[in-house]
C-alpha cells in the first residue's frame, strides 16, 4: 500500500497565534466566513484553559488557530513564534498510514512520539519534521460517525 492511497485530503493548517480573538476577526473578514461557523475549543467562558483553539472553515479545509495560553503548553509545543506550525491529512487507515511513513524511516514525533494519540473526535499522529523536510506533518483518522 502507497501513502498517496491512504490520504483522502488536507484536513487543516495549523497556525499559532498571539491572540486568537483577533485572529478570527481577520480570518472571518478576509475569506467572508460568518464568525457562528468557526468552532472555538474550549467554548468562550472556559476559565485559564492551557490553550484556545478556532477552526475557521476555508475552502473545504480549516485554519486551525492555536493559541498558547499556559506556560506548560507553551513549553510542551516548544514555544513556537506565530505563523504556520503544521499541516494536517484526513487518512483512512492510520496504523498502516504511519506504517508506511516508518517504512520511509519518518518517526513520530511532536506530541505522539510514542504512538497514535486518541482523541474525542479522532485518532491523531504526528511526524518528526527532521524527517520530512522541515515540516511537522499530521495524520488525522476521524471515528465512525464523526465528520472529517
Amino acid at each position: 500500500m502507497k501513502i498517496r492511497d491512504l490520504i483522502r485530503r488536507v484536513r487543516h493548517i495549523g497556525v499559532y497565534v498571539d491572540d486568537i480573538d483577533a485572529s478570527v476577526a481577520l480570518y472571518t473578514k478576509l475569506y467572508d466566513v460568518d464568525a457562528a461557523d468557526v468552532r472555538l475549543v474550549p467554548p468562550p467562558g472556559t476559565e485559564r484553559p492551557e490553550s484556545r483553539f478556532a477552526f475557521v472553515p476555508v475552502g473545504g479545509m480549516e485554519f486551525e488557530l492555536i493559541e498558547p495560553v499556559s506556560d506548560n503548553f507553551k513549553k510542551m509545543v516548544g514555544n513556537p513564534p506565530p505563523g504556520i506550525n503544521h499541516i494536517a491529512f484526513v487518512v483512512t487507515d492510520i496504523e498502516k498510514a504511519v506504517a508506511c511513513m516508518e517504512e520511509k524511516g519518518v518517526r513520530l514525533g511532536h506530541v505522539t512520539r510514542d504512538g497514535i494519540l486518541d482523541m474525542q473526535r479522532s485518532r491523531v499522529a504526528y511526524f518528526n519534521p527532521e524527517d520530512t523536510g522541515g515540516v511537522l506533518i499530521e495524520f488525522v483518522e476521524p471515528k465512525e460517525g464523526q465528520q472529517d
